[in-house]
């Protein structure tokens, strides 16, 4: 996934799974999965959020060193427009 000139290595589809399961387990209430590049790591990483709107300030707090991919709803597994 997200196999792109952009990042040097691709997402494995089971680890992108095994995030949004443990997204939808979490007891925080979690309703959404933004997926992360770190630039310096050359890693994916998982944010969670419980809320819509944190989907926006995340993109506003976004920087050279961690660049925002995308975003899904954790129920549905649907990609959510930022």
């Amino acid at each position: 996934m997200f196999d792109t000139h952009n990042f040097s290595k691709s997402l494995e589809e089971d680890v992108f799974d095994s995030w949004l399961e443990a997204g939808r387990n979490s007891k925080l209430g979690y309703e959404y999965m933004v997926v992360v590049w770190l630039t310096m790591e050359e890693e994916f990483k998982p944010i969670y959020l419980e809320r819509r709107d944190q989907l926006s300030e995340l993109t506003d707090i976004s920087n050279l060193t961690e660049v925002v991919v995308a975003a899904y709803d954790l129920y549905s597994e649907s990609k959510v427009t930022i």
